[in-house]
């Protein structure tokens, strides 16, 4: 794997999510994330304590947390219980928020907030105190005889503007972004410092030869991702500006159409259905076009995903974390073949 970052995999917990972490593990991931989004998909730490019992070597983690979906103090206690099932192996994101802030109603939480919540779970996880949100008195854990412990628990920044990359720097033990960050991911690299872990978080799929990126099984696997790139415009216009002006006027007749469909006070139930999992609204299928799985997606051949897991590399990333779609089983199997 030399001149690549180490490969991990990201999914939506659901059901079969312990297995499918186990199979990662069995291939050779170092890692596996679970997203946290309460009104999309099951519990994340249900889902890891589950993956924690059948596997050894693979580290767990969380991300993106979102500071007011839960308290501080209750992360804390299942980071800890997860610690406990898995020693050494579980690490957190925390973040100012996507689906599981919008699938509310309500936009990213200040950067404040967001510090106040790392802080917190630094304190809380390393056996200190943190304010408590209501009346601001200092808790900490106090673990009765038997809860056993797993050590220290890295928290990761997940990082989207400069501002947060900075914070990553001065409070994160790594940091987490997307793959496809405007202007470049060595600009991530930069603003965090050079010596922090980056995750670059993808949804991808390995392409045959000649597959069309458009075609049947990779519009499966990587079709939501699309849909969730053009999301993020209908609920955030200002995201517009600086989009390259044919991609900016298919992100507005899509804004245009899919808010003239669905009215506002509903916009935040039905936008994000089936979220990196599945393609739900009309609108969305028109979107999944060559260009657009080129513009969003991890997706190409063996060769081609090699070469852009390098360049990645020589940008400062030092795990690429992919969420694969579609059949679930087989495209963990296709990542591996490729990447490791």
């Amino acid at each position: 794997m030399s001149g690549r970052p180490a490969l991990a995999a990201f999914f939506a917990p659901v059901r079969d999510t312990p297995e499918h972490i186990r199979l990662a593990e069995e291939l050779g991931f170092s890692a596996a994330w679970v997203y946290d989004s309460p009104l999309l998909y099951h519990d994340p730490y249900v889902t890891l304590a589950r993956a924690a019992e059948r596997t050894r070597r693979i580290a767990l983690g969380v991300g993106v947390v979102v500071p007011g979906l839960r308290s501080a103090v209750v992360i804390a206690s299942a980071l800890s219980s997860l610690g406990a099932l898995a020693p050494g192996r579980v690490r957190v994101a925390v973040g100012a928020g996507f689906t599981g802030r919008f699938t509310l109603g309500l936009g990213p939480v200040p950067l404040r907030r967001l510090e106040r919540e790392v802080r917190a779970l630094r304190a809380l996880l390393a056996g200190g105190e943190a304010p408590y949100e209501e009346g601001g008195r200092p808790v900490r854990l106090l673990p009765v005889p038997g809860a056993g412990g797993g050590g220290a628990i890295p928290i990761y920044v997940a990082c989207r503007g400069p501002r947060a990359q900075a914070l990553a720097g001065r409070l994160g033990d790594g940091a987490l972004t997307g793959i496809f960050y405007p202007g470049g991911l060595a600009r991530v690299k930069q603003g965090i410092g050079a010596d922090l872990p980056l995750v670059a978080h993808a949804v991808g799929a390995v392409a045959a030869e000649g597959e069309p990126l458009a075609g049947p099984r990779l519009a499966a696997a990587v079709g939501p991702v699309v849909a969730a790139a053009f999301h993020q415009f209908a609920e955030q216009p200002w995201r517009l500006e600086g989009l390259e002006p044919g991609l900016r006027t298919e992100v507005e007749e899509y804004v245009r159409r899919i808010t003239a469909r669905i009215p506002p006070e509903r916009r935040h139930l039905e936008l994000h259905r089936g979220h990196l999992v599945e393609v739900v609204h009309p609108e969305d299928r028109e979107l999944i076009t060559e260009d657009n799985v080129r513009r969003f997606a991890f997706c190409g051949t063996r060769e081609e995903l090699r070469a852009r897991a390098e360049q990645l590399a020589a940008d400062g990333v030092t795990e690429l974390a992919v969420q694969p779609g579609g059949d679930i089983p087989a495209e963990l199997g296709r990542l591996a073949e490729a990447l490791l």
